[in-house]
């Protein structure tokens, strides 16, 4: 019966991810997995305005070096998504274009799960989220640049950072709970 449940499982996630390329697929396993475990050392964190370099912890440094290399492997991962789809598909707002939003937004007021198209609520939100941890990232690298050189922006940095991993942790959530929605949709059929 597991190994039924656990098939299935399988197959449904293949099936959220069949309209990716492969190399794309991978960089969002690899770039989620990273963004959760980036969040779930920030709770060990204890970096304030006023900490000093002798402060910072070995949690600390694996939390800021990881965040540097993710910002890499992100950046990488932003213009493969770019280049696959039009600017305007995954940020139609920015284009005045809102009718696929709505459209969208009409099929989850009748209790309808819409599908994944280009300029629609989906990729939306997938733009958002994207540019939600391109800021955090930058906030969180610049926060780090400025701490190093002991500059009285960092702070303000910070702050920023905390602010912008609120909204990537927000998109997160929100991110796996319509994934598995989609999951359990597709079960059901």
């Amino acid at each position: 019966m597991n190994q039924d449940i656990g098939r299935k499982t399988l197959s449904g996630l293949s099936f959220l991810f069949s309209k990716l390329p492969k190399t794309e697929k991978w960089l969002h396993i690899v770039v989620m997995s990273w963004v959760i475990f980036q969040i779930a050392t920030s709770f060990e964190m204890h970096v304030h305005a006023d900490t000093t370099h002798s402060q910072i912890a070995l949690i600390d440094d694996i939390h800021i070096y990881g965040g540097l290399i993710l910002l890499l492997v992100s950046m990488v991962f932003f213009v493969l998504v770019i280049n696959r789809r039009h600017f305007s598909d995954l940020y139609p707002w920015a284009y005045g274009q809102f009718d696929t939003i709505k459209q969208d937004i009409r099929a989850l007021l009748k209790w309808k799960l819409p599908e994944a198209h280009p300029g629609g609520l989906a990729a939306t939100v997938e733009g958002l989220g994207l540019l939600a941890l391109l800021l955090a990232l930058f906030t969180g690298s610049w926060w780090f640049i400025l701490f190093s050189k002991g500059s009285t922006l960092a702070p303000d940095f910070l702050s920023m950072h905390k602010t912008a991993v609120g909204a990537i942790e927000a998109y997160v959530y929100g991110h796996g709970l319509f994934a598995l929605l989609h999951l359990l949709t597709w079960w059901r059929r």
